[in-house]
């Protein structure tokens, strides 16, 4: 009955952490960023049919196909949390403490043959997160930590092909890599022998990884001088995270801390996409894009399964299993974006995008918490020759607060996650 009850109590502090994987700590669309590249993020993320640096093999690969020459950008974002902070009945009114996230990546792209044909490879960091909490009250009397440290990257093989003077057509293969670290009060241990079916007992994940593979497929259509059409779709990319091990504090019960030495997660994906965008130039400086997007999160973060097994003690339960229910929502993204030519060098960019919180209120995690809906976005371009160009953006997430009450975790009803946050992009192009 004891080895019942404490690997019912290992899994669910676990799974707590690792069933919902967390987003990064600044602008997303629920795990994924609003934008790639500079003038992505600058116009709000309305790219599907403004796709004209190598960012499109991550937005819409048909976009390289008009590219002309060679071509190679990198670019490089900082983040910082204006307010992530987590509230609780215990008494907590904590924010992160640490205060910055970097991300970077880049692309490169060349003409092939007779011109109609383009390939190219892209980096992108497709999400990540670090939230750490020190010094936070716990249901059970202790002052511990809860933290993750969460990378997603991917790379994107792509190729596009020019029908005519009007139509391009684009694919790219997404191979994503993940690893993860992450923490749930890995000081603390409590079994109430009253109470055995409610133990709680603090675990810490270590160096878990997967990969995931799919594939982007992209369309651009230029109706005039004016108009031009885009349109995407991306399919589900399962996410199997694995070669990790767990601790869990056992002290409670007398077995101290024991290792895991082999843990996964099943059921975990990126979710399949289907986009259009369109673009207008009602005169001649000015550009206005438009782009509107569903997202199937219900089809990829339903239910998941931690797993672990192998312990270095012979008195914890050998293997454990246990399924979560995430049921995470649906996303439908609106985002409109506009480019102001100001002179034959210098552009103007700014935009807006909104998405729907994801997350439901009964599965929220403070180490998650991407409730982000509402952005907004500027940023600049500047061409200094005709082989190279900078471009700039900056990206506000709205404040955004969200009251929860998740029973696998143990933070009781009316717990808070809020978060505010701002970001920064730079890039810079060459054509040859």
């Amino acid at each position: 009955m004891r080895r019942t009850t404490m690997g019912t109590g290992v899994a669910v502090a676990v799974l707590a952490l690792l069933c919902l994987v967390p987003a990064p700590a600044h602008p997303t669309n629920g795990l994924n960023m609003i934008g790639f590249g500079a003038e992505s993020v600058a116009m709000g993320g309305a790219d599907l049919a403004v796709a004209r640096d190598t960012s499109a093999m991550n937005t819409n690969p048909a976009g390289i196909a008009r590219i002309p020459g060679s071509a190679l950008d990198g670019y490089a974002a900082i983040a910082y949390p204006l307010s992530v902070a987590h509230r609780d009945q215990f008494g907590n009114d904590v924010e992160v403490s640490n205060r910055w996230a970097y991300l970077g990546g880049g692309g490169f792209t060349r003409r092939l043959g007779d011109g109609s044909w383009t390939g190219g490879i892209g980096f992108f960091a497709q999400g990540g997160a670090g939230n750490v909490y020190k010094n936070v009250a716990t249901a059970f009397g202790t002052t511990d930590e809860m933290s993750s440290l969460f990378r997603i990257g991917k790379v994107t093989p792509s190729v596009a092909y020019r029908v005519d003077e009007s139509l391009t057509l684009g694919v790219s293969l997404q191979v994503v890599y993940a690893d993860i670290q992450q923490k749930l009060f890995p000081e603390t241990s409590f079994f109430d022998p009253a109470d055995p079916a409610h133990p709680f007992f603090g675990s810490e994940v270590k160096e878990m990884n997967g990969f995931g593979f799919g594939a982007k497929l992209g369309a651009l259509y230029k109706v005039n001088d004016r108009v031009t059409l885009g349109a995407v779709y991306t399919t589900k990319m399962n996410l199997a995270l694995d070669g990790g091990t767990v601790v869990a504090n056992l002290s409670s019960v007398g077995l101290g801390k024991v290792t895991y030495r082999d843990a996964r997660i099943d059921g975990m994906a990126l979710p399949e996409e289907v986009g259009v965008g369109v673009s207008v130039r009602p005169v001649q400086p000015l550009l206005v894009a438009v782009k509107v997007a569903w997202i199937d999160w219900s089809g990829a973060l339903e239910t998941s399964t931690l797993r672990v097994e192998n312990p270095d003690n012979p008195g914890a339960p050998p293997t454990l299993a246990l399924p979560s229910t995430l049921n995470w929502r649906d996303q439908y993204v609106f985002a409109i974006g506009i480019a102001y030519d100001l002179t034959e060098k210098a552009i103007l960019r700014a935009g807006y995008n909104y998405g729907r919180n994801p997350i439901p209120a009964n599965s929220l995690n403070p180490l998650l918490a991407a409730i982000t809906e509402h952005h907004a976005t500027c940023g600049a371009g500047y061409t200094f020759s005709p082989k190279w160009q900078m471009s700039g953006a900056v990206e506000y997430a709205f404040n955004n607060a969200v009251t929860y009450n998740n029973p696998e975790l143990p933070f009781g009803p009316g717990a808070e996650e809020e978060n505010e946050s701002i970001a920064a992009h730079v890039m810079l192009s060459t054509r040859w």
